[in-house]
């Protein structure tokens, strides 16, 4: 049991190793926001996980996180460079404009940077908030894990299994309206009928949804969602548009089930990487979430979307945490 424990320990120490160099990063160069692609490329985390990921661990998202630590850093420069003018301040803390720059620093502080020189009281009162002007990314990078595991969890998913899926042939199509669930009922009614123009029994073929964007971070409208058939290969010429044809790639994936309000999807999806993934010792593939559905949800006309009833499994395309990293 302690063994277990002790490997758990481990593994979510990993992540936090595995995030420093995007911390270090955020941290060193204030006047360039850090995108997904290059903290996914410093991390060594999938990208299609990496939000996820971060904001598990960290506890706010990666652009709260820069943004949080631009506006720190200006306010230092407000207190100790009064040399320095608001409009160079923003520039240097990457802001397109000292307006741009005001708007966020009355958003975060309740007022605006001039005014932080003009009183010693608000001098007083935000330098009690600033971080020290050298960080330990060590002392950082730890007392923020200690800070995250005091936090429980309310839901504590466990796979089924994890297994090995070779490659699949799909038959995919786009929701219309990203993850509205509207549009993926519309989308789901859709491939049943082509399921059953093209002779395959809807109720047992395997039907799988991919969640590519963090509705946290992507507006619901943009967020991409498709719904997928798996198909023989004798059905392959048959994919005509909207319809596109696809693969499932093979490998390794975590099954957890779930089975409940469509409305609680989201937040059972979002505990996979705040408490089981950094404790697994696995680290997300480069694929998207799915979703495998057991059976068609019972959905309610009379009822809003969200209060259906669905059941089905969420496969995480996995593999071994890595223990390195290249430099």
């Amino acid at each position: 049991m302690q063994h277990h424990i002790d490997q758990q320990i481990k593994h979510r120490e990993l992540y936090y190793q595995r995030l420093k160099p995007v911390v270090a990063y955020i941290h060193s160069h204030p006047d360039q926001p850090v995108t997904l692609e290059k903290a996914a490329l410093l991390s060594h985390f999938s990208k299609y996980h990496f939000q996820r990921i971060f904001s598990a661990l960290m506890g706010e998202s990666l652009t709260q996180y820069s943004n949080r630590v631009r506006l720190e850093r200006a306010a230092s420069l407000l207190f100790f460079h009064a040399d320095k003018s608001v409009t160079n301040i923003a520039l240097d803390c990457g802001y397109s404009s000292s307006a741009n720059f005001t708007r966020s620093f009355k958003e975060h502080y309740g007022i605006t940077p001039v005014s932080v020189r003009k009183t010693e009281r608000l001098r007083k009162q935000l330098t009690k908030s600033l971080p020290p002007q050298k960080i330990n990314m060590e002392l950082l990078m730890q007392l923020q894990a200690d800070r995250m595991s005091e936090q429980t969890t309310a839901l504590c998913p466990t796979p089924a299994q994890v297994i090995n899926i070779d490659t699949m042939t799909l038959c995919t199509l786009r929701a219309p309206q990203g993850y509205h669930l509207d549009g993926i009922w519309q989308c789901w009614e859709q491939l049943q009928q082509w399921a059953r123009t093209h002779g395959l029994d809807e109720q047992s073929v395997t039907k799988l949804g991919f969640s590519h964007d963090n509705p946290l971070f992507t507006p619901l409208d943009k967020a991409r969602y498709d719904g997928a058939l798996v198909i023989p290969a004798s059905l392959k010429s048959a994919v005509l548009s909207p319809f596109r044809l696809s693969t499932l790639a093979a490998g390794q994936y975590a099954v957890f089930h779930y089975q409940g309000l469509v409305g609680n999807l989201l937040p059972f999806q979002l505990a996979l990487y705040a408490a089981w993934l950094p404790n697994s010792g696995f680290e997300p593939d480069d694929a998207p979430l799915i979703e495998h559905y057991n059976q068609p949800a019972e959905r309610k006309h009379d009822a809003e979307p969200a209060n259906n009833v669905i059941a089905l499994e969420i496969w995480l395309k996995v593999k071994p945490l890595a223990t390195t990293t290249l430099g």
